[in-house]
């Protein structure tokens, strides 16, 4: 017979281990893994995002590439992650854009040369519009257009004002982590990737 202490002493080493595993920094938040998006990556292939990219991480990133501030930051952030896994293919960079009506593939592969990003583990992808809107929800990304001005040649221009964020999602499709994208805590991000990197061996 258990004695009554015992019991609830169990049930406190119990609730302290659900409260950990529950607390845990890199533990499993939602799933991707449930739907898909079609995309178009900056070489102009076809990509169905997440399933595309089972079995590796991803260090997933919103910009557009007329962005004069947030997006340049959250880029070179990106692009300091990759740095520190030059060799690393089970590591998968993604940069999203939520102005598809200007983002074509030329644009994002224009933008990808001039930042000098490694495309080998990176892809910047674009579609439309719907299914990008459609991808923004579930991850929770807000943004909001500015009002439109025209250029001479009658081009449209604007901003939008957008959230910072980079995610880091698992070889599943799970969420593990949402950042600052502009202002990334580089070594702790690298640190996460390790362990997760180290998880999936």
């Amino acid at each position: 017979m258990t004695h009554p202490s015992s019991r609830a002493g169990l049930l406190l080493v119990s609730l302290l281990l659900l409260t950990l595993v529950s607390c845990h920094p890199l533990r499993k938040k939602s799933t991707l893994a449930d739907t898909s998006w079609s995309l178009v990556n900056q070489d102009q292939e076809n990509v169905l995002f997440p399933d595309d990219y089972r079995g590796k991480l991803i260090l997933i990133s919103y910009v557009y590439t007329y962005c004069p501030d947030i997006c340049p930051m959250i880029t070179y952030n990106m692009r300091d992650v990759q740095r520190a896994f030059p060799d690393e293919d089970r590591l998968m960079l993604l940069s999203v854009s939520f102005d598809p009506e200007r983002d074509t593939p030329e644009i994002l592969k224009s933008y990808a040369t001039s930042y000098k990003l490694n495309l080998d583990h990176w892809d910047l992808l674009t579609g439309d519009p719907r299914i990008v809107k459609s991808l923004l929800e579930r991850t929770e990304i807000r943004t909001l257009k500015t009002p439109t001005t025209f250029t001479d040649d009658g081009g449209e221009f604007y901003f939008i004002d957008h959230t910072d964020k980079i995610t880091l999602i698992d070889e599943e499709g799970f969420i593990r982590k949402n950042y600052s994208g502009s202002e990334l805590e580089l070594e702790k991000v690298i640190e996460d990737i390790k362990i997760l990197l180290n998880d999936t061996k």
